[in-house]
C-alpha cells in the first residue's frame, strides 16, 4: 500500500491524526467499535455495553477474557485502567477528549472496569471507540506528562508492528489474536512524497493499493482507464 499521509507518532496517548488512527485501529482494540457501515456501537474488548448508574456518572464495563498483548502479557482491567489514565495524564493532543469528562478510571475486578464521570454525558461510550483509547501493557509504557513512545506500539489488535520508519511501515499478523485473524500475510506501507509519485508508482504496478491522497485528475484518469479495460 502507498500513501502520502504521514505517521509522526504511534503512541495512542498522543496520536490525533487520521493515518496514525488508522494504524492504531488495526494494531489495537478499543472497548467499543462501530458496526461496519453504521453508527451502532458494539463491544470489542468489552463484552457488553456499560451499566450506567441512575445519576449518569458511573459506568461499569465487563471486559473480555483470554486477550493478550503483542508481547504475550495479559490484558485485564488493570491494563485498561492504566491506559485510560495514561491517555489523560500524559497530556497528548487528544487528552482533552477524556480528561474533560472523566473523574476516575479503575479496575473494580479482574475483568471489570469502572469509570466515573465529572458530569453526565450520554454520548460517553462513543469516546471509548476512539482509536487512541486502545490499551497498552503497563510494564512497557510510562505514565506522565510528555512520556510518549512515538516509534513503537504494543497492543492487542490483529496486526503487530514489525517496522516503522519515515518512509515505510510493516504490519504483521498477530498469531495470538483473540478474534478473526487477518486474511493476508501482512501489510507493507510505503510513505510516498507526492500525489504524482503515488500515482506513477501505482500505475506501474509498484503498489497494490494507492490510499490517500490522489489528485482529482489522477482519480479520473484511473477510473477512465478501468472503464476502458486498461487499468484497475
Amino acid at each position: 500500500m502507498g500513501t502520502t499521509l504521514k505517521a509522526t507518532t504511534l503512541d495512542p496517548a498522543d496520536a490525533y491524526q487520521l493515518f496514525p488512527g488508522i494504524l492504531l485501529s488495526n494494531m489495537g482494540d478499543r472497548l467499543y467499535a462501530y458496526k461496519p457501515g453504521t453508527t451502532e456501537l458494539v463491544p470489542q474488548l468489552a463484552t457488553a455495553l456499560p451499566r450506567v448508574s441512575e445519576d449518569g456518572l458511573t459506568y461499569v464495563i465487563p471486559l473480555r477474557t483470554g486477550v493478550t498483548f503483542h508481547d504475550g502479557s495479559a490484558f485485564n482491567a488493570e491494563a485498561m485502567a492504566f491506559s485510560i489514565n495514561r491517555f489523560m495524564t500524559n497530556s497528548g493532543a487528544p487528552a482533552f477528549l477524556l480528561s474533560e469528562k472523566v473523574a476516575s478510571a479503575k479496575a473494580s475486578g479482574a475483568n471489570e472496569l469502572t469509570i466515573v464521570l465529572k458530569e453526565p454525558f450520554a454520548a460517553f461510550p462513543a469516546l471509548l471507540a476512539f482509536s487512541g483509547v486502545t490499551p497498552v501493557p503497563p510494564q512497557a509504557y510510562e505514565s506522565g506528562a510528555g512520556k510518549f513512545k512515538p516509534t513503537t506500539f504494543i497492543g492487542t489488535g490483529p496486526y503487530k508492528l514489525a517496522q516503522f520508519s519515515p518512509t515505510s511501515i510493516r504490519l504483521d499478523p498477530y498469531e495470538g489474536y483473540w478474534g478473526d485473524k487477518p486474511a493476508n500475510q501482512g501489510i507493507d506501507i510505503q510513505i510516498i512524497g507526492s500525489p504524482a509519485n503515488l500515482f506513477n508508482t501505482f500505475k506501474t504496478k509498484g503498489l497494490d493499493i494507492a490510499y490517500q491522497t490522489l489528485d482529482p485528475d489522477q482519480i479520473r484518469s484511473l477510473v477512465d482507464g478501468a472503464e476502458q479495460g486498461g487499468g484497475k
